[in-house]
């Protein structure tokens, strides 16, 4: 009977690594990218290998493993794998990344329950310590540094101003850097601590007991560490070698402060553990009620596993086989519009203002003017297609050049179109000039219209998932003397917009 069960097991645990390893292959890879070429997470190598080798270590308890099927976890896995696949769609590497273990874990969790959760759960979130999860908490961390600093400072006598994330004092001005923040030895602590847990303590609750011991001592070593530096520069008149090359310190540092106390704490508790209840030694050592495998039952479990683990990979293998973009749709978006009744251009002209996209297929500015000699400027930057490093919404593309601009206001109007569309309205004042510019502008995306950067981000997956990855940002842009006739008629304005937005609806 256990021959027959650690059979089906190997089948079973291979066929579900072998569909994640293969069908998420460029994902593990990215991940070991950032683990080789992040500063901040080179430690995800060795949390990577040491949880091989934990799993390697209970490759027995793992084969014996009785199916005992948690169906809550289908939904939870369906979810990981439809967020998998609108963050390959968004460009969102961390939500990618971040469904790897996911998969790990409620996979597992849907065939075999409670004592997969007991037995292999613990080891695959630590996971979750080598993941690009964890930069949102050091701002937190950096103040909380500040303000234990200042306390520290104050109590040796210390003179200290504190200003943000800045510590001055009279020898000189410290700042309190994300790599200060102690997130490095507080993601090591814990995978320390929890790692202990699964070899020695083998008790949720003593386990969790270590780790936040783990947090405590981790975040103290850093304290210690960063003031260690400010009064050596405060003794030394900031000449003192650790202001600037400080790495090696920190780490003696951390080793003393957190991981001498740690183990110590391990010990205490693991040998509180050894002399624990017996019964409760007893019932854990119980054994199962004997299963009797049934393949077809299995057969079917794994085939639905499968078939949603690899519903991502498949879904974007296909749309990868289609063509990126029509030529027909790219000809709408090679010249601007021409003028109707009301509007004669476009005419080429250098303006003040443009937008600065990057690597975009298309960008092209024209001048129309109507009746009464009113001008006006449209701006098209396009994307046919897009993919890292050439992306409708990216950090580094912009609506105008601050250098040159300062942002007077920003706002939401809706043009007199059949739909009501929704743009923003974004008010500019050219610096050390008395010029200004008040731009209509929104997103256009596949079949989508989207006002603000987050509408566009997600809007833009959808519409790549159904097979249409350009995208764009479309605006009209009107110069005045000042502000208040920027604001005070804005005909001439609604009318282009008008016009301009009928255009390119009608290409959707």
């Amino acid at each position: 009977m256990q021959s027959e069960i650690k059979k089906l097991n190997l089948i079973t645990i291979s066929l579900v690594l072998l569909a994640i390893s293969l069908g998420y292959w460029q994902d593990w890879l990215s991940l070991f990218q950032l683990w080789n070429d992040s500063y901040d997470y080179t430690h995800g190598f060795l949390v990577f290998f040491v949880t091989i080798w934990l799993l390697y270590t209970k490759r027995e308890e793992i084969l014996k493993l009785q199916p005992d099927r948690w169906w809550i976890f289908l939904p939870a896995l369906i979810v990981t794998a439809s967020a998998h696949l609108l963050a390959k769609a968004a460009d969102v590497k961390t939500v990618a990344t971040l469904s790897l273990p996911c998969f790990l874990i409620f996979s597992g969790l849907l065939l075999y329950g409670k004592q997969f959760f007991i037995k292999v759960v613990p080891t695959l979130a630590l996971l979750y310590f080598a993941l690009p999860v964890w930069d949102d908490i050091a701002p937190l961390l950096q103040r909380i540094t500040v303000f234990t600093n200042q306390f520290l400072l104050g109590i040796f006598d210390i003179p200290a101003v504190i200003r943000d994330l800045y510590i001055t004092i009279p020898q000189g001005t410290f700042f309190v850097a994300g790599g200060c923040s102690g997130s490095r030895y507080l993601l090591v602590a814990m995978f320390i601590a929890n790692v202990y847990g699964i070899l020695y303590l083998q008790d949720i609750r003593r386990s969790l007991m270590l780790f936040f011991i783990s947090i405590f001592f981790s975040m103290l070593a850093n304290w210690v560490r960063v003031f260690g530096i400010i009064y050596a520069g405060y003794q030394t008149d900031m000449k003192s070698s650790l202001v600037n090359d400080h790495e090696v310190y920190g780490w003696v540092i951390f080793a003393l402060v957190c991981l001498l106390p740690l183990f110590i704490s391990a010990h205490f508790i693991e040998k509180k553990a050894a002399n624990g209840n017996p019964e409760e030694k007893e019932a854990a050592s119980t054994d199962h009620p004997a299963y009797s495998p049934s393949f077809h039952r299995s057969a079917v479990l794994v085939s639905i596993t499968l078939f949603t683990l690899l519903f991502s990979p498949t879904w974007l293998f296909t749309l990868s086989l289609t063509t990126e973009s029509e030529s027909a749709n790219t000809a709408h978006f090679q010249a601007l519009p021409v003028g109707d009744q009301n509007w004669k251009g476009p005419l080429i002209k250098d303006m003040d203002w443009k937008p600065s996209f990057h690597n975009t297929d298309l960008s092209t500015n024209g001048v129309y003017i109507n009746e009464t000699g009113e001008t006006l400027q449209l701006s098209i930057n396009w994307y046919f297609e897009q993919h890292q490093g050439k992306e409708l919404i990216y950090f580094n593309n912009l609506l105008f050049d601050e250098k040159q601009w300062s942002l007077i206001r920003s706002s939401s109007i809706r043009l007199s179109t059949a739909s009501e569309l929704k743009v923003a309205e974004t008010l500019l004042k050219k610096k050390n000039t008395e010029s200004y510019v008040l731009i209509r502008h929104w997103y256009q995306v596949g079949g989508f219209i989207a006002e603000t950067n987050i509408e566009a981000k997600v809007l833009g997956a959808f519409s790549k998932l159904a097979g249409d990855e350009s995208g764009g940002l479309i605006a009209i842009a009107k110069y005045c003397d000042s502000a208040q006739e920027c604001n005070a008629d804005n005909v001439a304005l609604d009318s282009l917009s008008q016009f301009v937005a009928k255009h390119f609806i009608s290409k959707i």
